[in-house]
């Protein structure tokens, strides 16, 4: 297949990562040009693996404007953008993902902020369905286990105690 006729569709699948992590529709739409043009003047060595690349490509660029934005470089506020808790929840998914192996980040990726079914994600990835099942649930398990942590509080950007969701408090 040639880029023209994988365009439509990676630059959708590009748009659809990108707005996972941003949330912004005009951001998403940067990502995924830049993606798309990064895509073209690689095409040759991505061609048989284009839809797992685009996706990491475009987490990785929308992960970046994330942490460009965390650390103050956003500029003036516009309308649309994120705001300090946005941001911080972005920065924990951002952390969350570099957790994984790569294999674990891509079939993650794929199969649930892409969408894809496991047949699909074996065919991209080149790996057998019973593989994208083990790093999915490892992977899962990997995330479940950083956000159920009682020593992480990442999330929390104010100097409040984390609460126990097993306590009760009077009101």
């Amino acid at each position: 297949m040639t880029f023209d006729d994988e365009f439509d569709e990676l630059a959708g699948l590009a748009y659809q990562m990108a707005f996972q992590v941003l949330g912004s529709r005009a951001d998403a739409e940067d990502i995924a040009q830049d993606t798309m043009t990064k895509a073209y003047v690689r095409w040759r060595r991505v061609q048989h693996h284009a839809r797992p690349w685009v996706c990491r490509v475009a987490i990785n660029g929308a992960l970046g404007r994330v942490r460009r934005r965390g650390r103050g470089h956003s500029g003036s506020r516009e309308q649309g953008r994120l705001d300090l808790d946005e941001v911080v929840e972005r920065l924990d998914l951002q952390r969350l993902l570099r957790s994984l192996s790569r294999r674990q980040r891509d079939v993650v990726a794929l199969r649930y902020l892409a969408d894809m079914s496991e047949a699909d994600v074996a065919t991209e990835l080149g790996i057998s369905v019973g593989s994208v099942k083990t790093h999915a649930h490892r992977g899962i398990a990997i995330l479940r286990g950083t956000i159920n942590a009682p020593s992480q509080n990442h999330g929390t950007h104010t100097n409040e105690p984390a609460l126990d969701p097993t306590e009760t408090t009077d009101v």
